[in-house]
């Protein structure tokens, strides 16, 4: 029990400096162009895809990365305009760099890029554990769900997984106070029960 309180302070702590990192910059004109809805470290209103504009996205988040080359928020949102463009091998590389520099919507969306064969991005679902696990730990609802779903569904099955059954149940016991919907509740509570019940064989 006590080895449980001490890593949910430790993933707290962790989805706390995650959070800090991404608003080391004010907003800017590449924030106010490509910030995603889907992101939980926006800083700017959200830009749906239907509404951007992608060449002045494009080059916002280019002016931005320029000037801040470690805001990593700025790479991520440079990342999904370059995808949106079919730009996919820049894109690839702009969501890796963002995803290695700690940006958590950057991690997970890096391995599902992965996880869904799209064109320019390895094809290793080890790769996938290891940056949702990084996105899972630093609080991203997404990541939480799926690394738990693609371990239980045997996707992992050939990775050294690093998460514990122990951690993969605070993971869906966090997301489950995050939940959204009813139908996201119903998700995280039928996982649940498969790992309580895999956990006791």
């Amino acid at each position: 029990m006590k080895l449980i309180a001490i890593n949910l302070v430790c993933i707290a702590l962790l989805a706390q400096a995650a959070a800090a990192a991404t608003r080391d910059y004010p907003v800017s004109e590449c924030d106010r162009r490509a910030s995603n809805p889907e992101d939980q470290d926006i800083i700017a209103p959200a830009v749906p895809r239907s509404e951007m504009d992608l060449p002045k996205a494009i080059a916002a988040c280019e002016a931005e990365t320029g000037k801040h080359p470690d805001n990593a928020r700025a790479h991520y949102q440079l990342a999904r305009s370059l995808f949106y463009d079919g730009q996919t091998r820049r894109a690839a590389a702009e969501m890796k760099r963002a995803a290695d520099e700690g940006y958590r919507q950057a991690q997970f969306v890096y391995g599902l890029m992965i996880d869904r064969g799209r064109p320019d991005m390895p094809k290793d679902p080890c790769i996938v554990e290891r940056y949702w696990l990084k996105s899972a730990r630093a609080g991203r609802q997404a990541a939480r769900v799926s690394y738990v779903r693609h371990a239980l569904r045997g996707k992992f099955d050939g990775c050294d997984v690093q998460a514990t059954p122990a951690e993969m149940k605070q993971f869906l016991e966090a997301a489950l106070a995050d939940a959204g919907d009813y139908y996201e509740r119903l998700l995280i509570e039928d996982l649940s029960g498969e790992l309580a019940a895999r956990s006791k064989r």
